[in-house]
Formats: structure tokens, sequence, C-alpha cells
């Protein structure tokens, strides 16, 4: 998102009495955002919770502002928060990108950088912890309803489908060439599609759904499994986060630990992705922490509370010696969520991450992520001895390649898509002005 969208109603549209809830262009030329009141205080569990209209996924996209109380607006939003939670997400994206480069190369790294922060694990429960914050917030001021629910699968269809939907087909491009070459399997990270024979049409018609049953998570791009987590979990989101936002604070707190504490349960006895519904939760139950909780906190206190964040997120690489893996993974779901709580609330911590995410002008994370599995294989398999034998130069391509591709695909159908699902779920009224 640029950074000039998230800025105060210019003089000439103050005056004209236009603080209306969505962007529009002001006579000066300049993009701002006008603010609408749509909910009593009381109907919003947090002041926050109506700040952000979503637009990302899983935790993965820019987060734009939605409507929020005139006299609370510059105090509780500031694009620097919005910028600063599109660089969180885009570092994890680039660590995903790494570890399955050191894959894909089959290369040998020390363990400090296979493990801790740089575990890519790590990277994605703090994509599903981020989703669940960012989707609360999007919901938080609207009243739980059958239309509401509708509204939210429309745009989170617009936001997950179409971007996916270009990566397979450049993963289709790609792994067909490789079989028809005889170039062989992904050793590091295979993708079963090369161990078939043909084109295996319905398999690919099971992919593009992300929800089929029969559809497998490791037949053609191995970053799938967790976009048909996001789509799954969205199928009853809407209902989880109207229960944790709008009931008693023990009732909230008793329902998240119960999808923590029952994790393994679920995931024998119910279905994988149900275990991870406690990760959703636990970035919604963050939205009801009041801001004056984070503002007691002095710097010495958030440096403490940060490291203890480092040591938790960390903790996912030991979940294979812990008495249940998802010890370890929801340690490193705590650890995200102090993650979170920094980039929003602790202005040294927001103010470096907006920096980073300068360099970039807009959010790549979703790109990277879903896209950087086909570049590496085109580069493995076809890239030459050269590149084999020089890993340095085979990643700096493998990230202006997937970074080049992001950029083409956020441009032509990604913000297209997005602006698409939030004109069709807007109402007239809004659509007209």
């Amino acid at each position: 998102m640029h950074p000039d969208i998230l800025r105060e109603p210019c003089a000439q549209c103050s005056a004209r009495g236009q603080h209306h809830g969505h962007l529009h262009r002001c006579a000066n030329g300049g993009l701002d955002i006008g603010v609408e009141l749509e909910a009593s205080p009381r109907d919003v569990p947090h002041p926050a919770a109506s700040v952000w209209q979503e637009r990302h996924s899983g935790g993965i996209g820019s987060l734009p502002v939605s409507n929020i109380d005139p006299a609370t607006a510059r105090s509780t939003v500031t694009h620097e928060r919005i910028i600063a939670l599109d660089a969180l997400r885009v570092i994890a994206a680039f660590i995903v990108l790494a570890q399955h480069f050191r894959l894909v190369f089959e290369l040998h790294w020390p363990e400090w950088l296979r493990k801790g922060v740089f575990d890519s694990k790590a990277a994605v429960m703090l994509f599903f912890v981020l989703s669940g914050y960012v989707l609360a917030l999007s919901l938080g001021g609207k009243a739980p309803s059958f239309a509401a629910y509708v509204k939210f699968g429309v745009r989170r269809v617009f936001r997950l489908y179409p971007v996916y939907w270009a990566a397979l087909l450049l993963a289709l491009a790609v792994l067909w060439s490789v079989q028809q070459h005889g170039a062989g399997q992904v050793t590091g990270l295979p993708a079963w599609f090369l161990d078939g024979k043909g084109l295996q049409v319905k398999q690919w018609l099971l992919q593009s759904t992300l929800v089929a049953p029969g559809m497998k998570s490791d037949f053609a791009l191995p970053t799938v499994w967790t976009l048909m987590t996001e789509a799954k979990v969205s199928m009853v989101f809407p209902l989880l986060a109207w229960v944790i936002l709008r009931s008693p604070g023990w009732l909230a707190g008793a329902v998240v630990a119960a999808l923590v504490l029952g994790s393994a349960w679920l995931d024998q006895h119910v279905v994988g992705t149900a275990a991870f519904f406690g990760m959703f939760a636990l970035g919604t139950l963050l939205c009801r922490v009041p801001s004056a909780v984070w503002e007691r906190l002095n710097q010495a206190a958030w440096w403490g509370l940060v490291l203890l964040g480092f040591g938790l997120y960390a903790a996912i690489s030991w979940r294979y010696v812990m008495p249940s893996i998802w010890l370890g993974y929801y340690l490193c779901g705590l650890g995200s969520l102090i993650f979170i709580a920094g980039t929003v609330h602790w202005s040294q911590m927001r103010s470096l991450l907006t920096r980073l995410q300068h360099l970039l002008r807009v959010d790549l994370s979703y790109s990277i992520y879903i896209l950087h599995y086909p570049v590496l294989v085109a580069l493995k398999k076809f890239g030459g001895p050269m590149l084999l034998s020089s890993p340095y130069l085979a990643f700096i391509l493998a990230v202006g390649l997937t970074v080049t591709l992001g950029l083409l695909l956020h441009f032509t159908i990604e913000k297209p898509a997005i602006d698409l699902g939030r004109m069709l779920t807007s109402s007239g009224s809004a659509r007209k002005r």
C-alpha cells in the first residue's frame, strides 16, 4: 500500500464535510481516506477493531483502513502501522523462499541458518496468527449477519484465488517442461506431479479449488498447504471471530485456550486443518487487548517482551523432541503474537519495519510466497552448470525473478482482484461515492 493513502482528509474535503468510509481522490490530487462511524462504541470490542478492512490472507496482503471514529483516528491508526505489518509478512515470505532455495538446490547450511527464527514453518505460523488478527479487525465493527458472512467470503475469494491461479499456471508450465525433458524429480522439495505420467488433468482441476476432497498438497506447489488451510478456515472464521470478539472476556479466553490446548486432539480426531484454528484465534484475541495495556510498557519492557517472543518463536524448531509437535507450533504462535503486538504498538519496532517496507512500496509477501517454487525449479532444472556451481548467483536470480513476477501480478491481477472484491461487497451508496 502506498503510504500516502493513510492520512487525514485534506482541508478542502474537510471543509466540504467529505468524511466517507472509502478512498477518494481529493481536489488537490492526493489520495485521502475519509472516516465514517458505522457502529456505536459498544458494538466494537476494541478501538482498533474498525480500523482495517481485510485485504490479505493467511495472512498474506495489504491492510487498508476501514471506518473509524474521527475522534480517535489520529491516535489509533497511522500509515506506519499498516506498512510495518506488511514488512513483517515480507520478511516471513523471504525466509520461506530462502529455505526452499536451500532444499531445491540441495545446499548444506549451518544449523543456525536453518532453525530458530529462520525456520520456514515458523514463518507460516506467523502468517496464520497475523491472518487471525487482520481478519478479525475487518469484522470487529460489523454485526453478525449472513450478509456480512457472505461479503467476507467474497472478499476472501478475490484475495486468495486470482494470484494463486496465476501461480498454478506457472507451476504447470514449469513442471510440464521438466517432465517432458526428463529432468527428473526435485529431490529436496518434490512435486509429485513429476512422478506421474501425462498431464494428470483431474488433479490440476482439484488443485484449483484449494478445498476439494482429493486435492494433494504436495502435487505441484509445496506451499499450497497453507493456502488450503487459509481457505478452509475462512469458511468458519467469521463465526469464530464474532464469538471471540463479542463474548465476555472469560469466555473468549476459554474458547481460545480450548482450541490451542486441544490442537493435538483436533488433529487426530477431526481434521488437520482444525488444529490450526487456535493460531487464527490467538490473532483474533489480540484485538481485544486495550491499547492502554501496551502504552504502559517502557522501552526496557518492550525489549524484554520481544526477546521472549524470539525465544517462543524459535521453539518450533524443537517440536519433534517435545511431548507433542503442537506444543512447538503454539509456542511459536505465542511468539508471533508478541511480534505483531510490537509491530503495532511499539513505535521503535514499527518505525524500523516501516522503513524496510518503503524499499518495496507494495506488499509482495503473497506473491513471493506462492511464486517462488516454480521459479526455483526452473532455475535448478534449466539454469545450466553455471547456476548449479554458483549458489549466490542462483539465489540473486531467484529473488529477482520472483520479485519481478510478483510486481507484475500485483498490478495486473492481485490489486485489481482485491479492488473488485471490495467493490462487489460495498454498499450501493459507497459505490456511488
